[in-house]
């Protein structure tokens, strides 16, 4: 598991800059091959207090987290992001949630609170503990540092790493960078300190995403760091600034049994590349990909998709070759988790237009278009693709630069 640790600055109450800041932050998680983009408590809302600005806790159904959700879905990477939440009887509690592929998979609320938090906040009742693919992962928020619950549900539930994100305010404002500093080496023994007796204790990998810098009236120590099980601190950021930590954990997100597949990148003589739409009604979200699907008993990659195509498309007027690469992703379908690796194969073909008689069958497989598109469309339509990168690759392969058949073609 690939994860980006933000140590960001929230903002109190600045919903469309936090949001910015998340979107662009999950956009280089993308770009850095991550599962995850782990984000500090109150990352959305900043630290705000409801009881005087109720206007910036936020509900589950947002907007804001809304447009996250979907960029999540975007970019191919989950995100794990805090808020203000503002239940629907007019209560508040310190959640994190958990989006992934478009969908809101998962709300944890705060099960302890600082002293400074409990006349603002109710406490949550449920563990924390989620899935992407394989894996599991608890969250502990802040406070929860101090006691050892959130970390026993996440030990007692199997998972091998646990969030821990936080938002600890400093007392007075920092005005040099001494006073960063001590600010700073105060996190390290409180915060950090946690983090290192949970992980010994429980046999967890921790990873720690916090605050950094000043906002309108509080100044937080900034930190991403992680942990391994014996309480070794094996990354971190050098200081109290905002930045991101990129890590890899040694914790298996493939889905056994791997389901095998192949796809056909159908590029005609004018450069153009037939691609089918799924879309997710529950969800919300559609993507294009090259046409071709999972293999059958006995089969192998070409036969795979020589079949597909007659399956989509109604055709067999193809000239296959080479392989040009391999896709490996774990993604939800319904509710359920799954891991498909993917060959690719260039197909080259005459002109000719899609059969819209072939849509009625495929729906059933969640297709709803097929349609020729070059990579300039693409990129102007500004539509989802699998993979986020194929207008680079379209581009790649049309200045004669094929990618080699084991190329990982990313997310």
């Amino acid at each position: 598991m690939r994860v980006l640790l933000a140590a960001l600055t929230a903002l109190k109450g600045d919903l469309a800059g936090n949001l910015g800041r998340h979107v662009e932050l999950l956009e280089r998680a993308q770009s850095r091959r991550c599962d995850l983009a782990v984000f500090p408590e109150f990352s959305l809302t900043g630290s705000v207090d409801p009881l005087r600005h109720p206007e910036h806790a936020l509900a589950v159904d947002a907007e804001p987290v809304r447009q996250l959700a979907a960029a999540t879905h975007r970019t191919g990477v989950g995100a794990v992001f805090g808020i203000a939440e503002r239940a629907g009887d007019g209560g508040f509690f310190i959640t994190q949630l958990y989006a992934c592929g478009g969908r809101l998979l998962g709300a944890y609320r705060k099960r302890h609170l600082g002293e400074d938090e409990a006349a603002a906040y109710r406490t949550g009742t449920a563990d924390g503990v989620f899935r992407f693919g394989a894996a599991r992962f608890g969250i502990a928020i802040c406070a929860e540092g101090e006691v050892d619950l959130p970390w026993r549900s996440a030990a007692t539930a199997g998972a091998a790493v646990v969030f821990f994100c936080a938002a600890p305010g400093l007392t007075g404002r920092r005005t040099d960078p001494d006073g960063w500093r001590a600010g700073h080496a105060w996190w390290e023994q409180q915060g950090l300190g946690d983090a290192i007796r949970h992980a010994r204790r429980h046999r967890l990998w921790v990873a720690v995403a916090t605050q950094a810098g000043s906002t309108q009236d509080e100044d937080f120590p900034g930190l991403a760091a992680l942990v391994s099980p014996d309480g070794e601190v094996t990354h971190r950021l050098p200081d109290w600034r905002p930045g991101e930590l990129v890590v890899d954990l040694p914790v298996e997100v493939v889905v056994q049994p791997v389901r095998q597949a192949a796809r056909a990148l159908v590029v005609d003589d004018a450069g153009r590349t037939l691609l089918v739409r799924f879309a997710d009604p529950e969800a919300g979200t559609n993507w294009w990909c090259p046409p071709g699907g999972g293999l059958a008993d006995g089969e192998d990659h070409l036969t795979a998709v020589r079949r597909e195509l007659r399956e989509e498309l109604g055709r067999d007027r193809f000239s296959f070759g080479p392989w040009i690469g391999r896709r490996t992703h774990t993604f939800r379908i319904g509710q359920r988790w799954m891991t498909q690796q993917e060959r690719w194969v260039l197909c080259r073909t005459g002109p000719f237009e899609p059969d819209p008689g072939r849509l009625p069958a495929l729906r059933a497989e969640g297709v709803d278009q097929l349609r020729w598109w070059t990579a300039d469309q693409i990129r102007a339509a500004g539509v989802v693709t699998v993979p986020r990168s194929l207008t680079g690759w379209l581009d790649r392969i049309a200045a004669g630069q094929l990618p080699a058949p084991d190329t990982d073609l990313g997310c």
